[in-house]
């Protein structure tokens, strides 16, 4: 029987449940792998989302401080997937059944001589979203560096503690061929996530990409894209003839490339980043946040 899972903040947040293994468990073996699949997409594009503070890095010292939103809402085409029923259910059928996140219905297979096989539904998860506190700072030769760092939770809990790292870095490679005072910015970039998430989830990604903007004192916009790499290994117990045993589902993201676009406002302290990115899965993300420099001629966001 499953019991109701809920994910609040998932990736820097905390997790609730009666027993969280009946959250991964609906499958096992080659059928693990579909059925979990979308999750790992999700988280992974997820945390390479929305990580550029500015646009312009600018060249005075600055210290940023800001609150990172994401909304991922999966895209139609993960919330199913072909699985297998196992080798003793005769006949042996490959059937279209939901993901993790998708439908709560199960999909039943009608056997010989009146037998079954039942695949479980999903939980219908149609969003999920998290805040993550990000440190920047930046001025260095028109350089600047992130940092995400978050912990919760208790290790004696049946979920356990949830521990996340990110660290980014990003540099104008504009300023070698553009006036300093070009509204046009380019900047390179890479983030590093690592996270930990309760006794079942182990994920990392690498993400190296381009950003683009055009950008006044005030209000800029911009484009991104680039190329993500990420692991994420569930590990888990299911019961079989009344015999606890271990399942461990290692999965890669199925999508390295990930584009976005997005706005860059900068009122005096006040700093707001808003955008989108996808396409599979589309996210909405947003920064808030206030910015700290040496009292030295204002630079452009």
């Amino acid at each position: 029987m499953k019991y109701r899972f809920m994910l609040l903040c998932l990736l820097g947040h905390a997790a609730y449940s009666q027993q969280v293994n009946s959250f991964f468990d609906a499958y096992i073996g080659t059928n693990a792998q579909g059925y979990l699949q979308p999750l790992a997409d999700m988280t992974i594009t997820g945390l390479n989302t929305g990580i550029q503070p500015s646009i312009r890095i600018g060249d005075k010292f600055n210290v940023r401080l800001s609150l990172h939103t994401a909304h991922i809402f999966p895209d139609k085409s993960q919330k199913t997937f072909m699985a297998d029923t196992p080798d003793s259910f005769d006949p042996k059928t490959t059937v279209e059944v939901p993901t993790i996140v998708g439908n709560a219905s199960n999909v039943k297979v009608a056997g010989v001589n009146g037998t079954s096989y039942a695949f479980s539904g999903g939980y219908n998860i149609t969003r999920l979203s998290w805040a993550t506190p990000q440190l920047s700072i930046g001025g260095f030769y028109g350089t600047d560096i992130s940092l995400r760092f978050m912990t919760l939770g208790k290790t004696d809990t049946d979920f356990g503690k949830f521990n996340q790292i990110g660290v980014g870095l990003r540099h104008s490679v504009s300023q070698y061929f553009l006036k300093k005072d070009s509204p046009y910015v380019i900047n390179i970039g890479y983030q590093f996530n690592k996270a930990d998430i309760g006794r079942y989830i182990q994920l990392q990604s690498n993400y190296a990409y381009l950003q683009a903007g055009v950008t006044n004192k005030n209000i800029g916009f911009f484009a991104f894209g680039g190329y993500q790499m990420g692991t994420f290994d569930v590990s888990y117990t299911y019961k079989e003839d009344n015999t606890d045993k271990a399942q461990t589902v290692n999965l890669k993201n199925q999508f390295p490339v990930l584009l976005g676009i997005g706005t860059h406002i900068q009122l005096g302290f006040f700093s707001l980043t808003l955008g989108a990115s996808g396409m599979k899965p589309l996210i909405a993300f947003g920064n808030i946040g206030f910015r700290f420099q040496s009292k030295t001629k204002q630079t452009k966001p």
